[in-house]
């Protein structure tokens, strides 16, 4: 759960009139300035705390006596024990509209998917990854040149309706509608090729592997990875608009614009 998560839940509920028990975090490897960025991020005397396994969920939900649990980015399966704590359960937040890229990589796999639109389901949770019955969900159209950096800010205008409506049906004892299961699509972390960037690709195809990346590869590799002028750099920035500053890279089919790169170290 991240700082605008935690603040955007914390003003809703608020206004819907429910209390915030208490915030629960994990550390996070890649960023470990998080944990202090969402406990300033939390309102004044809700405490935050980081668990270091999934084990010590249930005690700590138990001492927090909620009667609902939200969440969203949560990177490890919540335990059965976990889940029967709240007596209506864990409700979870998902950016992507479900069944449609279940697991960690939702934001990735839409824009290297190339999607005409980005989703968000609030759903119940349940003992796998994003399998649980659907209490609301929506989508906003995507123009075809966002980054992931683009995405959060578009789940803004959709996350308050939608949160209301989820614990509307929750408070009346609704339990969402199930998944269609042959709809589904899953949506990991990319294999190690992926982070190397196929310049016999089209423009289109580079474009989209260059501005999909938020979590590393299966073994750690964080791209778009590319050799030019002789040097190993990360791609950053890419353009399909050949107007601007950068380097032109020829592709299959036309150049890509390269705006901005960092070397690799």
């Amino acid at each position: 759960m991240g700082v605008r998560v935690v603040e955007d839940f914390a003003r809703q509920l608020d206004a819907l009139g429910h209390e915030l028990a208490g915030v629960v975090t994990m550390p996070n490897p890649r960023r470990p300035e998080a944990v202090e960025q969402i406990a300033a991020a939390a309102p004044s005397g809700v405490e935050t705390v980081a668990v270091e396994s999934s084990a010590q969920l249930a005690p700590l939900l138990a001492a927090l006596e909620p009667d609902l649990a939200l969440c969203s980015g949560w990177g490890w399966l919540i335990p059965a024990d976990a889940l029967a704590v709240p007596r209506h359960g864990i409700v979870n937040s998902h950016p992507s509209r479900l069944p449609r890229w279940r697991g960690p990589n939702p934001f990735g796999w839409t824009l290297r998917a190339n999607d005409p639109e980005l989703g968000v389901t609030f759903h119940r949770m349940d003992e796998r990854f994003d399998t649980g019955a659907v209490l609301s969900q929506a989508s906003v159209p995507l123009r075809g040149d966002e980054t992931v950096a683009d995405l959060r800010p578009l789940l803004a205008e959709l996350e308050g309706p939608l949160l209301t409506r989820a614990l509307e049906r929750v408070e009346a004892g609704d339990r969402g509608d199930a998944q269609d299961e042959d709809e589904a699509t899953y949506a990991p972390r990319y294999e190690d090729e992926f982070a190397e960037i196929d310049w016999t690709r089209s423009a289109r195809e580079v474009f989209d592997q260059c501005s999909c990346w938020s979590l590393p590869t299966v073994s750690g590799i964080m791209g778009p990875l590319t050799t030019l002028a002789g040097e190993r750099v990360r791609v950053l920035e890419t353009s399909l608009d050949l107007d601007g500053e950068g380097v032109l890279v020829p592709c299959a089919d036309r150049p890509l614009r390269v705006a901005r790169t960092e070397p690799l170290p």
